[in-house]
């Protein structure tokens, strides 16, 4: 999805991983994508991001107390995460997509921090065990990265495969995690 609609908000922030841009309606989270760090970004671009935990947002317009607080909320999870402090997120979020995308993004959603499904394992947990491509097409089009953990799904062979933010940053989510047990031994 796009959230080219005024009724969302977009807000940029930077932290030591990178760049994210969060998307929200009201105080509901309906997108997370990270764009990397300036090095490994494909254009290198100014920014007026800063890099702390609280920095001032990246938009033009004022925010409303409501999306302001859901931000530093949101800022504030993601970075705990990160940081390895907390295995969940609790900001309220709200999907949009097919009735498949919400199912498949649903089933995600709980598998546990530190653990790995496979694509076939969720396309069983949703009742549709013939629909693995099916589910690595709807985890490729997960509007929430990282909150909705599709980093813990992998191939049948146990392979890192097909993250819509690079097999590195999958890799890197996963021995953070403790999911993996050490980069060298994955390949």
């Amino acid at each position: 999805m796009k959230f080219d609609d005024p009724k969302f908000t977009k807000i940029s922030h930077r932290n030591v991983w990178g760049e994210w841009t969060f998307v929200f309606e009201g105080s509901n989270l309906c997108g997370l994508k990270f764009q990397g760090s300036s090095s490994e970004a494909k254009a290198v671009r100014a920014s007026s991001v800063q890099a702390c935990a609280y920095a001032s947002p990246d938009i033009g317009t004022e925010l409303n107390n409501r999306v302001r607080n859901a931000y530093r909320k949101a800022v504030n999870e993601l970075n705990l995460y990160l940081a390895g402090k907390i295995c969940e997120f609790s900001i309220p979020i709200k999907i949009y997509g097919t009735e498949f995308l919400k199912k498949v993004l649903e089933v995600t959603r709980k598998i546990p921090y530190g653990k790995t499904w496979t694509y076939k394992q969720v396309a069983e947990a949703i009742g549709e065990p013939q629909a693995t491509r099916a589910v690595g097409n709807a985890l490729h089009n997960n509007p929430l990265q990282v909150v909705i953990p599709c980093h813990r799904v992998i191939d049948s062979r146990g392979h890192l495969s097909g993250y819509t933010l690079g097999v590195g940053l999958k890799r890197r989510l996963l021995c953070m995690e403790g999911a993996i047990p050490n980069e060298l031994m994955l390949e």
